[in-house]
């Protein structure tokens, strides 16, 4: 067996994502980086205003949340791909195997994605669904951090009325910040963090959850200057152990550059977040098979099964964009520097994603 090489620890994070010189400040990062300003990256001179605008049309951003607890689980997003825009809401009931869609596509303008996450709101409305994620890490207005994310469908004869208000424990998650490298030019920045939390999800009048003391909340703030076309595997899963304390893990294969030093894979465990190194996924059986995770050295050792489909594809052929997004159960275990997580019994989301809009 390889030796295990871990990244390097994250550290403090900067004031800002690009810095005045306008390049970017790469690196890993323990909490919030104050000011999301991807568009200072595009240079100065007699056509910043143009550079500025082209920049904007590029970047991939959204800022998503996956939680739920004991039975459900829920993935949504407020999405810009500037091509066009997405919101959803997808409510899985991890027993049954069955999902409940909440969703549709939209012009970009008529949805808003925060750059900055304490005293923002990434947003959008249309066509009856509502969705509203509200940005307050730092307790900026005195109170203790908080994630809030409000979801209403409006119901009509062939889709139910859908409510769901959740409110994340932020001063109690631990905080991956990513600022990592398609090249000189170009970076991925993501928040993501995981959290306990409460609320309810009620459909047609029937609450499905949380569960008092069982609720939890991954945040997935992302904005990205992909390299076309974009594609990456990813997989996560959480849950909230007996004692109340929330588990998980992040894994991702990119484009980054030097992923044994700039990647986003991590365990959780409670507000302490666990680097790992660089991971790849295969798939044997196509995106409906078993997914295996692995490292070089085996500190990462974990199955995906799915159990519930789902997926977007554009164009014809899918030459737009390919996605395949399953639900479904992990198992195996993932050996840290100084912590381990055994993920038998953990539920969670896996996308292969091809995107060349």
């Amino acid at each position: 067996m390889n030796t295990v090489v871990f990244p390097p620890a994250a550290v403090a994070p900067p004031q800002s994502l690009v810095a005045p010189s306008g390049h970017y400040n790469f690196g890993t990062y323990t909490g919030s980086i104050p000011t999301i300003n991807p568009l200072d990256a595009a240079g100065t001179g007699k056509f910043v205003g143009a550079r500025r605008r082209v920049r904007n049309l590029g970047l991939k951003e959204w800022e998503a949340f996956q939680l739920g607890d004991d039975r459900h689980f829920v993935l949504g997003a407020v999405y810009n791909a500037k091509a066009l825009g997405l919101l959803q809401v997808l409510i899985v009931d991890k027993q049954a195997a069955t999902i409940k869609r909440f969703e549709t596509k939209l012009p970009s303008n008529l949805l808003d994605v925060a750059r900055g996450l304490d005293g923002t709101v990434s947003s959008g409305e249309f066509a009856g669904l509502k969705i509203e994620i509200g940005n307050d890490l730092s307790g900026h207005d005195g109170s203790d951090g908080v994630l809030t994310v409000d979801a209403t469908q409006r119901g009509t004869a062939l889709r139910p009325e859908m409510g769901l208000h959740i409110t994340g424990a932020a001063d109690r998650a631990g905080h991956l910040v990513i600022v990592h490298p398609f090249d000189d030019t170009r970076a991925l920045y993501s928040h993501k963090a995981m959290m306990p939390a409460a609320g309810s999800i009620v459909i047609d009048g029937e609450r499905l959850g949380l569960a008092d003391d069982r609720g939890f909340l991954i945040l997935d703030d992302h904005h990205g200057d992909y390299p076309r076309p974009m594609k990456y595997d990813w997989v996560t899963g959480i849950r909230r152990r007996e004692d109340g304390v929330v588990e998980g893990f992040n894994l991702t294969d990119n484009q980054i550059c030097n992923p044994g030093v700039f990647n986003e894979n991590a365990i959780w465990i409670g507000d302490q977040v666990h680097r790992l190194p660089a991971v790849t996924v295969t798939r044997p059986e196509g995106p409906w098979g078993k997914w295996f995770i692995r490292d070089e050295a085996g500190a990462v050792d974990v199955t995906f099964t799915p159990t519930v489909r789902s997926t977007q594809h554009v164009g014809p052929r899918k030459a737009l964009a390919e996605y395949y997004a399953p639900y479904g159960w992990y198992e195996g275990t993932i050996e840290a520097e100084n912590a381990s997580l055994k993920v038998d019994g953990v539920f969670g989301v896996g996308e292969q994603k091809r995107i060349s809009v």
